[in-house]
């Protein structure tokens, strides 16, 4: 068994993102504003999912679109074929009209291209970003129309976006297929330039000449706005482990090897394909095309797996580019993994993800980290969220779990610690107030849920309100079936 491997720490950046909405499946309004740990509570089907399914589908897909590090701009190259200038004359006819005064004849000028210009420029990407990557999104993540996110009996939903310099308000209509956006993008000071060369007369170009220049022109000007904005608002990668993973170990190879097969062998019907919300199917991805390689959180999963399953999750190919196998070796026994507890099976994913996908500054999204898991080893499961945010990364849980909250609590607690007392307990792996969010998603008169912020508090950590209610409830009736025994 590999031993575990110490790494220097980074420090935790806070994210700047909110995401509030209005009539959102069974949500009727609510916020969240990320933070380095986000804690979603509230009972079942209260919205929970929906919420941080739709972080994770802004944030992956706009991670695609606007990171500067992607080899391909996605918005000029998917246009190429089409007329830049036709494009712009369209929706920004004062860009036309600026770049075509800025072609001089024989000379090299450095232009600032007029800030209302930038704007209308940068409004132009983001809605197209909108309209065509997030709505994509979100439809594969939630397996649906998105005007089936609508909450019952209401006719529309709003959804508002708040990232870095970026505000964006989406509505969603039953009576509209398309989005309906109003974005703001705040470009503060930033002086925006391109450089012209030509050296021709404008009055020797043909028209096509003339075209071809100025489409030119306009696609490097909207390439260097693709990188500018990038710079700008730069978001997280963000990966998505859903609730029921246990079942999901259980059958991934067959469900895999029957998802191969259906499409190999059927050339006059149509495959038939179960529906799986994306982010079961992105799992599954993951799991297929999982790298073999260490990835830098290696050392945290080498931990955490020895504190918790007394043994080592690892990955098995037979042949290069087949299903991978998910074994559990404990001591020198090895065991596939649908042999394995629930506990080992629950438990696989996240450690793979930390021992070869997670990186410090990625967003995690985890449904329910405690299912499965005996009292103790959620109070592990809690320890190891902390060492994570204290690693780096961004992490929001949906939970059940008072005893998760109360580790989670202490470790909130920790952070107010005297410095000459801290020795006498585990003072790295602290939380401290501003790094942490709550919140309980509460039933309405509608029938629908409310999204409410939890109090955080350096002496109490999170308020387990939601909980107590539940415990005074189990009480009370403990109280009278008692009575009814004595009487």
């Amino acid at each position: 068994m590999r031993k575990a491997k110490s790494k220097k720490k980074e420090a935790p950046k806070k994210p700047d993102l909110a995401i509030e909405v209005k009539n959102f499946g069974p949500i009727s309004k609510g916020k969240i504003e990320l933070k380095n740990l986000t804690v979603l509570i509230g009972p079942n089907n209260s919205g929970k999912s929906y919420m941080a399914m739709l972080v994770h589908a802004f944030a992956s897909s706009y991670y695609q679109r606007f990171e500067p590090a992607e080899s391909t701009l996605e918005f000029p190259r998917r246009e190429i074929k089409r007329s830049y200038l036709s494009i712009v004359e369209r929706n920004m006819p004062e860009l036309a009209k600026w770049l075509l005064n800025s072609i001089a004849p024989n000379i090299t000028e450095i232009n600032k291209i007029p800030k209302e210009i930038s704007r209308e420029i940068i409004d132009e990407l983001y809605k197209n970003y909108y309209k065509r990557d997030l709505r994509y999104k979100i439809e594969k993540l939630y397996a649906c129309h998105q005007v089936e996110l609508i909450k019952y009996n209401e006719y529309s939903c709003k959804i508002k976006i708040s990232y870095n310099v970026n505000n964006t308000e989406i509505l969603l209509g039953q009576d509209s297929k398309d989005m309906k956006i109003k974005n703001k993008f705040n470009i503060g000071d930033a002086d925006y330039e391109i450089a012209v060369t030509h050296r021709k007369y404008l009055s020797s170009l043909t028209k096509r000449e003339i075209a071809f220049e100025l489409n030119l022109l306009l696609r490097n000007t909207i390439e260097e706005y693709h990188y500018r904005i990038a710079e700008r608002s730069k978001i997280p990668f963000s990966d998505y482990l859903p609730a029921g993973r246990t079942g999901i170990m259980q059958c991934y190879r067959p469900f895999l090897a029957n998802t191969v097969n259906n499409y190999a062998f059927s050339s006059t019907e149509k495959p038939s394909m179960p529906d799986l919300q994306g982010t079961v199917l992105e799992f599954l991805s993951n799991i297929v095309t999982m790298p073999n390689h260490e990835g830098p959180l290696c050392y945290l999963a080498v931990e955490f797996e020895q504190e918790i399953i007394k043994g080592e999750i690892f990955i098995e190919r037979t042949l290069p580019g087949s299903f991978p196998r998910i074994q559990y070796k404990f001591k020198e026994t090895i065991i596939p993994i649908h042999r394995t507890s629930s506990t080992v099976s629950e438990l696989a994913p996240i450690i793979l993800y930390l021992k070869h996908i997670i990186e410090p500054g990625n967003i995690l999204i985890i449904e329910e980290p405690e299912a499965h898991l005996h009292p103790e080893n959620q109070r592990l499961m809690a320890k190891l969220l902390v060492r994570l945010i204290r690693a780096g990364v961004y992490v929001i849980i949906t939970t059940h779990s008072d005893f998760l909250l109360e580790q989670l609590s202490n470790n909130l607690m920790l952070s107010s610690v005297p410095e000459n007392k801290k020795k006498l307990f585990d003072s790295e792996n602290y939380l401290a107030p501003d790094e942490v969010a709550a919140y309980v998603f509460q039933q309405d008169k509608t029938g629908g849920y409310q999204i409410q912020p939890v109090e955080i508090d350096k002496e109490d950590g999170i308020s387990d309100k939601e909980f107590l209610n539940v415990n005074k409830a189990l009480y009370d009736e403990t109280v009278r079936i008692k009575d009814a025994i004595m009487d």
